[in-house]
This record gives C-alpha cells, sequence and structure tokens, in this order.
C-alpha cells in the first residue's frame, strides 16, 4: 500500500520531470496527474496521505522524505528544518510562478497555466 499520493500538474514540463524522477526514486508513493486525480488545474504540487494534504515545498520535503536513498532522505528533512522550510517555501513560490517560462528555457512542455507578472 502506498504512503500517499503525488498530484501534479500534468501540463507544466516542470511538474511532469519531477513526476518522473518521484517515480523512479521514491516508489513508496503513487503519481498522477491533476487530470488524472480528477481536478481540472493545480498551482503547487499535493501530497495527499492519511493524515491530510500537503502543497509545495511541504509536499516535497515529506515526499522525499520517503525515498529509500539517504540523500534524497536527509534533503527532505534539511528543508523541513525551520529556516531552511521558510526559503524553500519562498523558492518554490517563485519557480511555481515562473514555470511556463522555465520549461521553455528547458525545452520541456510549456505550461498552460498563465506566467507571473
Amino acid at each position: 500500500m502506498a504512503a500517499g499520493v503525488v498530484v501534479y500538474d500534468g501540463d507544466c514540463g516542470i511538474c511532469e520531470a519531477a513526476s518522473g524522477f518521484i517515480r523512479r526514486h521514491i516508489s513508496q508513493v503513487d503519481v498522477m496527474s491533476h487530470r488524472e486525480y480528477g481536478v481540472s488545474s493545480l498551482a503547487s504540487v499535493w501530497f495527499l496521505t492519511f493524515n491530510g494534504r500537503y502543497e509545495g515545498a511541504d509536499a516535497v520535503s515529506r515526499i522525499l522524505r520517503l525515498s529509500e536513498k539517504r540523500v534524497l532522505r536527509m534533503s527532505g528533512i534539511v528543508i523541513a528544518l525551520p529556516v531552511i522550510r521558510i526559503v524553500a517555501r519562498i523558492v518554490y513560490f517563485i519557480i511555481a510562478k515562473n514555470r511556463r517560462r522555465i520549461s521553455r528555457l528547458f525545452g520541456l512542455k510549456a505550461c498552460s497555466v498563465p506566467q507571473a507578472r
């Protein structure tokens, strides 16, 4: 049984790349696009567990802590530290708001989400 479900924006190149990384490195979770989950749009990654829904950097931290790889688990722990958590949330917000531009920059599928102004 999976430890949770990761729901990502299936219209976003960065999100698709991240979901592939999760599928390869964190087998304890199920991964599905927002469409597969039945949501019309998604502003940040969700991690759904029996304890609730986590979003953005908080979700990333919890997902990484489930990895079989020590370096990924440790990264998830570091992201959850009080000061680092604040920085991680800011960085996540900036990337999420600019993901369309960033996706194009890296040659990934451009998001249908409107670009930040």
